[in-house]
């Protein structure tokens, strides 16, 4: 059976912020996607643009699950294709959401972070800034088609009922691949719904206890080396 693997993207191949990346390590999970005896993709809140440029890093050709399960981008055409879950009514009002957010981080250090075509994603150098904000938009956007969830590393803004479970199941149905056949690899809380999703769920050791506890398979290493070992694991078996 083929392995389809599907990865999380910060704190599982991207280290946090001012932390050196693992380059070395990178380069080795390169060379075994690119022998293609699995099919290797990505799923992140990440931009499309940001992950297009990992994936090429990766020799990934796999459409690439963005922005939450927003949205599925091609790294071979460059084709993004929605998630048909989005409420018509977000995009409709995406415009007034964007102008809400920014009214109520006016005056921090709070950013809307650049480049995503669907959800927001808010991030802020100062931490502390998290716990009050949070409040405030859910307050700002009662009502709105939205859920704001926090990954612990920034506010995101989704659409209504869009998660990252939803977009492997629609990543899965576009390129013909049944869930029961997918690893999922994540470190987070926000990952949580994916893993358990998927019919194998996997962690670096640097994942959250919330994430141990749920995970079929907890890597003694982290971040990347954790994603090779954890290749390694599954791609080793019959």
């Amino acid at each position: 059976m083929e392995r389809h693997i599907i990865c999380d993207v910060d704190g599982c191949l991207v280290p946090p912020r001012g932390h050196q990346w693992d380059f070395t390590s990178l380069a080795a999970l390169a060379e075994k996607i690119n022998r293609r005896e699995f099919v290797f993709t990505l799923c992140s809140g990440r931009p499309a643009t940001f992950m297009e440029a990992l994936a090429r890093q990766l020799t990934i050709t796999a459409p690439l699950i963005c922005e939450n399960g927003s949205l599925l981008f091609d790294p071979t055409t460059k084709k993004g294709l929605l998630h048909p879950g989005i409420p018509k009514e977000f995009m409709k009002e995406r415009p007034h959401i964007r102008r809400a957010i920014e009214e109520l981080i006016a005056g921090t250090e709070a950013i809307i972070e650049l480049g995503k075509d669907v959800m927001f994603s808010v991030n802020s150098t100062d931490s502390s800034l998290f716990n009050e904000l949070i409040p405030r938009l859910e307050e700002a956007l009662a009502g709105a088609p939205v859920e704001i969830q926090f990954s612990g590393r920034s506010i995101e803004v989704i659409p209504q009922g869009v998660t990252k479970a939803q977009g492997l199941a629609f990543w899965a149905e576009t390129v013909g691949v049944n869930i029961s056949e997918t690893i999922s690899i994540g470190d987070a809380d926000n990952d949580l719904q994916i893993l358990e999703a998927a019919g194998h769920a996997a962690a670096p050791a640097n994942c959250t206890p919330n994430v141990k506890a749920i995970a079929e398979y907890v890597s003694p290493y982290p971040l990347v080396e954790g994603v090779l070992d954890i290749v390694a694991h599954y791609t080793s078996r019959g």
